[in-house]
């Protein structure tokens, strides 16, 4: 695609070429001024970062108010813990790649 673009328009920088990729993969439209594209990838990219926390709270607290505590167990709950926030921290950081990615 970057091909096709670059063809058609030789003169565009390789950079504004990026932004307009990954605004159409983020289902934007570009608007052909590349100062005004990249202020909204950039705030596109911090929405998406935000929506995807909001989700990984929601999920942690659905998964806490459904576990028991039971004081006898309370290093392996703090395992658990550990391992949930770094599940969690883990599939932030798939999700953005595999959007930043698929580009």
């Amino acid at each position: 695609m970057i091909q096709a673009i670059s063809q058609l328009a030789p003169y565009i920088d390789p950079e504004y070429l990026r932004i307009i990729q990954e605004l159409r993969s983020l289902g934007l439209t570009p608007s052909g001024n590349k100062a005004v594209d990249a202020g909204r990838l950039a705030q596109a990219k911090a929405e998406l970062v935000t929506k995807i926390k909001e989700k990984e709270r929601a999920e942690s607290n659905q998964s806490l108010q459904l576990q028991t505590i039971d004081p006898t167990d309370a290093a392996e709950k703090n395992t658990k813990a550990e391992l949930e926030e770094q599940r969690l921290g883990a599939m932030t950081i798939a999700e953005l790649n595999r959007l930043y990615h698929n580009i």
